[in-house]
């Protein structure tokens, strides 16, 4: 991951774990005095105090009362009664919260902002879940991002909502095209991107929905640092030279079944996604080119019958035509920013990519309250020179899961994952990665 992708994600390298107590205790304390209830749970990917968000109300099932650290915290430092109940009320609508954010990293300074959070079911308890979430923040040297994300279903579920908004004024390496052994060492790299993406989606069947949708990128201010010191570099080399500015504008055709039991931290059901992407010179893209994104995710149990789920993600990014440099597939650039755990953000970057991953994750105390988690991943990238898919690039790691709020089954997880070519780092976030 970039420097600044790692803000976007929550994730910290492992070079700055001697700070990693501090995001850590700031998360917890926004949480205690900032969300100002039990039932609103707030995450964004833009910061280590939130990662994206979505809630939902689950059942106990267990004879043994849920336990949070919203629990730990009433009994041990507000010292409130120690009570804790079998079962957790339904509530339905979309639980709001308004948190502080605080993340650091020593390439932007200490960035501080803010973020509003909504998330719930709008329908009954059987019902999608929705999920909404603002945020913006400003480092101490400038840089800004402001990120407006969500999936909104109606009260009915006929119709769904998606939509991600950005605006980043930022820094972010790239490393060339292709796999890891392909690259050629790191360019810095800084622009400014607006992003606006609405995707309308109608029920057509059961939990599949099929929908069209609107998608512009504009990168502007685009500075590749050793280019203009007068180097050859990747991002020249497939643009044809300088280009400070790149706009892609296009519409989607889009096909979604999604049947997971929650958001966050998914125990049940699968999600299968289709969107075909066509940006057009006639509506103002640069050139005109397709973009293909496939992805599934399914979470089985194993063993069959205890509550430790065994789950796989995997996504096919497919470009046709001449993309612009920034929009090619690139690892950590998916819609939240999670995936190649043990890789810096746009450190594996071609004209194609294939990704799989999986995770096993089990509980370590019978009250919920810590849990653990094991996973691997593999990238394969489009050769620059072959243009044929490489062998995968390998990256995995082993966290710790405390559950942060029994209401919304939401972990405070920190990971640490490695990748090839010495790459690792500890990963911190709230939410599963999927």
């Amino acid at each position: 991951m970039t420097h600044q992708e790692q803000e976007a994600s929550g994730r910290v390298p492992s070079r700055y774990r001697g700070t990693l107590w501090i995001p850590a205790a700031l998360l917890i304390l926004s949480a205690v005095f900032g969300a100002g209830g039990a039932r609103a749970e707030a995450a964004a990917p833009d910061s280590v105090a939130a990662a994206d968000t979505a809630s939902s109300v689950a059942e106990a099932a267990d004879s043994v009362p849920l336990v949070d650290a919203m629990d730990l915290l009433n009994w041990y430092v507000l010292r409130k009664k120690r009570t804790v109940s079998p079962q957790i009320e339904f509530e339905a609508g979309l639980g709001w919260a308004l948190l502080p954010t605080f993340s650091y990293n020593p390439v932007y300074g200490a960035a501080f902002g803010v973020l509003l959070s909504g998330a719930g079911r709008r329908g009954s308890r059987i019902s999608h879940y929705s999920n909404i979430a603002l945020s913006a923040n400003v480092s101490t040297q400038g840089q800004v991002q402001v990120q407006l994300r969500g999936d909104i279903f109606s009260p009915d579920e006929n119709y769904l909502i998606k939509a991600d908004f950005r605006h980043l004024d930022t820094e972010r390496s790239t490393w060339g095209l292709g796999p890891i052994e392909a690259q050629v060492g790191e360019y810095p790299m800084s622009f400014v991107l607006h992003r606006f993406y609405v995707t309308a989606l109608r029920r057509v069947s059961g939990d599949v929905y099929l929908g069209i949708g609107v998608h512009f990128d504009e990168f502007n201010d685009i500075v590749d640092d050793r280019a203009e010191q007068g180097e050859q570099t990747p991002f020249t080399d497939y643009s044809g030279g300088l280009v400070s500015s790149n706009r892609a504008t296009g519409l989607s055709i889009n096909l979604l079944a999604d049947t997971r039991d929650n958001l966050v931290n998914a125990k049940h059901g699968y999600y299968l996604n289709w969107s075909f992407r066509d940006y057009l010179a006639d509506f103002g893209s640069d050139n005109n080119w397709q973009e293909l994104w496939v992805e599934a995710r399914v979470y089985p149990h194993l063993p069959k019958h205890s509550d430790n789920v065994l789950a796989f993600w995997m996504y096919g990014w497919l470009t046709f035509g001449h993309a612009p440099y920034l929009d090619l597939p690139s690892n950590g650039w998916d819609t939240y920013g999670r995936g190649a755990r043990g890789y810096l953000a746009g450190k594996i970057r071609g004209a194609g990519q294939i990704y799989a991953e999986s995770e096993y994750r089990f509980s370590l105390t019978s009250d919920g309250l810590w849990g653990a988690v094991v996973f691997l991943n593999g990238t394969s990238t489009v050769h620059p020179d072959t243009g044929i898919f490489s062998r995968l690039d390998l990256g995995g790691g082993a966290g710790i899961r405390m559950k942060f709020n029994k209401h919304t089954s939401t972990n405070l997880a920190i990971d640490y994952a490695w990748g090839q070519a010495g790459s690792s780092g500890f990963f911190l976030g709230m939410t599963e990665v999927f």
